[in-house]
């Protein structure tokens, strides 16, 4: 299917990613805006991105109407769901959390206190999700995520 072709285009295709066909969600434009780099940032921003969250998959945000896809290299961050199980790729941009910092609090511990601090952060109006979230949505599923899996690793080699 070509993307570019809008008579090949149902609504429902309108939302696959042109690459892998996983169903990607929409993203406010100001999201794009805030992370693109100078150079993607030039080409334009659709009225209505979506972003792949597919690991597997080189696109990040895509436009089927006007047959844009942008990758991981046009943005100025690296994306949490593209790594993820990459220590260093942050699960939180607002806070600058990464996943290695969760483990060493676990592995100190026992627990991690990284998802309350961003509850607290984000009750008080101080997080920024649609503009440093390449999701564009609040982090704190992916940080519970990420908790529950290094959790669960530590419990299996303790």
């Amino acid at each position: 299917m070509n993307c570019c072709d809008p008579r090949g285009t149902s609504p429902a295709a309108a939302e696959q990613c042109p690459a892998c066909e996983s169903v990607g969600t929409r993203v406010d434009p100001i999201t794009l805006k805030a992370l693109l780099a100078p150079t993607a940032l030039r080409r334009g921003i659709p009225d209505g991105p979506r972003f792949c969250a597919a690991a597997s998959c080189p696109v990040v945000y895509f436009d089927r109407q006007s047959c844009l896809t942008i990758r991981e290299a046009d943005l100025t961050v690296r994306v949490h769901a593209k790594h993820p199980t990459d220590d260093r790729v942050p699960v939180c941009y607002c806070f600058e959390y990464t996943p290695a910092m969760i483990e060493q609090e676990i592995m100190q511990t026992g627990s991690s206190s990284v998802g309350a601090t961003i509850t607290r952060e984000v009750q008080a109006g101080h997080c920024a999700c649609e503009v440093r979230n390449p999701k564009g949505t609040c982090c704190l599923g992916d940080v519970a995520r990420v908790d529950q899996r290094l959790r669960e690793m530590a419990h299996a080699e303790g």
